[in-house]
C-alpha cells in the first residue's frame, strides 16, 4: 500500500480572488484560463492552475503528448468537477478523477463494459445505481490518467472490475490499485501504479493555499 495525499480546493473560495489570477499564475496558465468565456469555467481553470503550481514546488512544468502536466521527480495528478478542483500526490505514478454525481444521461451503456453495467444495475435504487456508475467511471478515468496516455481504447472496452479495493487491476501490461471515496454528491477515485492507494484527504482554504504558494 502507498499513501496518496488528496487536496480538495473548493472553487467558490476563489471567486473574490479571480482578479488576482494574472499575478498569481504563470503566463501560460493565465492565458489558458482566459480562453474560457464563462466565469465558472475560469474559476475551475484558476483552481486547477493554482494546485498545479502548488504541486510543482517551484520547479519547471512540462507536458506529455496527451497534455498531462509533469514535473521532473514528482508524481501528481489533477482533476476538477462542479465546485471542486483536486490534486493527488504520491511517491509513485498516480491518477485522480472527481465527478459531481448528476444524472449521467444516455451514454452510460457505452461508457461501461457488460460486466460493469450488470454490477451497476445491482444497485438497490436509482440513486445507488448512479453512485455505482460514478464509482466505475472515476475508476476508469483515474486508471488511464495514472497510465498516462488517456483513453487509447473506448471507455466501454476498459474494465476495472471487480470493484474490490484489495485487488490490483491489470491494464496496458501493468497493474494498478484503485480506491474510491464518496464526498457528499461527488465521487473521487485515485489510482496508483502497482500498489493500493491509501487516501489522505484534506480541504484547502484560500488562506492556506496562498501561504503554500508564498513559500515556493
Amino acid at each position: 500500500m502507498c499513501k496518496v495525499t488528496i487536496t480538495l480546493l473548493p472553487v467558490e473560495c476563489l471567486r473574490t480572488h479571480l482578479g488576482e489570477a494574472a499575478r498569481l499564475l504563470a503566463a501560460t496558465l493565465y492565458e489558458k484560463m482566459m480562453r474560457y468565456r464563462r466565469e465558472e469555467d475560469r474559476l475551475r481553470s484558476f483552481a486547477s492552475s493554482l494546485l498545479l503550481q502548488k504541486a510543482a514546488q517551484g520547479r519547471s512544468i512540462y507536458y506529455n503528448e496527451e497534455g498531462k502536466p509533469l514535473v521532473e521527480g514528482l508524481f501528481f495528478n489533477l482533476s476538477h468537477s462542479g465546485n471542486y478542483a483536486v490534486l493527488a500526490e504520491a511517491d509513485i505514478p498516480v491518477g485522480v478523477d472527481i465527478e459531481e454525481m448528476v444524472s449521467p444521461g444516455d451514454w452510460v451503456r457505452e461508457a461501461l463494459t457488460a460486466q460493469e453495467y450488470k454490477w451497476m444495475l445491482l444497485g438497490k435504487d436509482e440513486r445507488d445505481q448512479q453512485e455505482r456508475f460514478y464509482r466505475l467511471w472515476t475508476r476508469k478515468e483515474s486508471l488511464v490518467k495514472c497510465e498516462g496516455h488517456g483513453f487509447s481504447l473506448s471507455p466501454g472496452e476498459i474494465s476495472t472490475m471487480p470493484v474490490d479495493e484489495a485487488q490490483l487491476i491489470a491494464y496496458a501490461g501493468k497493474t494498478y490499485g484503485i480506491c474510491s471515496h464518496n464526498l457528499h454528491g461527488y465521487m473521487l477515485s485515485a489510482a496508483l501504479h502497482g500498489k493500493q492507494p491509501i487516501l489522505m484527504i484534506r480541504n484547502l482554504s484560500w488562506r492556506d493555499l496562498a501561504e503554500d504558494l508564498k513559500r515556493q
